[in-house]
């Protein structure tokens, strides 16, 4: 599975999920990008991979909150599920500053990550939404 573009992922009640979820794979993809170079840049992969980290974590942290604010009866399901992904995200960091092997990174980047990404956006995601958009509330990015 190639990685997706913004244009090809899911898209849900709220406008901020869809630009965070828009953000996150613009740096994916160009993490894959540098991953498909003749000759990748490794120290540039560790950079964006390292925004990744940051950014998920944010993206995460945003949504558990409003999740538990506003009382969203599957918030521990949907938070374990952003746990179980953040720590798979920064063990394939971990494995890369360690090793920098571009074909385990390249398996999720271009492979695994996707498929559960999409798959997250799809079901987790777009009932967390509908939920959420009941309420007026503003989101800062």
């Amino acid at each position: 599975m190639a990685t997706p573009d913004c244009s090809t992922i899911p898209q849900v009640a709220l406008d901020f999920m869809n630009t965070v979820h828009c953000e996150e794979l613009t740096l994916v993809q160009s993490i894959s990008n540098l991953l498909d170079a003749d000759t990748p840049d490794n120290t540039h992969i560790s950079q964006l991979l390292e925004q990744w980290v940051a950014h998920t974590e944010q993206h995460f942290a945003r949504e558990n909150r409003y999740m538990e604010e506003y009382r969203f009866p599957a918030f521990p399901v949907h938070s374990q599920e952003h746990e179980a992904a953040l720590q798979q995200i920064r063990q394939v960091q971990q494995q890369w500053d360690q090793q920098q092997n571009l074909e385990s990174l390249k398996q999720y980047v271009q492979h695994d990550w996707p498929a559960w990404f999409k798959n997250h956006i799809s079901t987790m995601d777009f009932i967390t939404a509908k939920f959420l958009s009941q309420f007026d509330f503003e989101v800062e990015l």
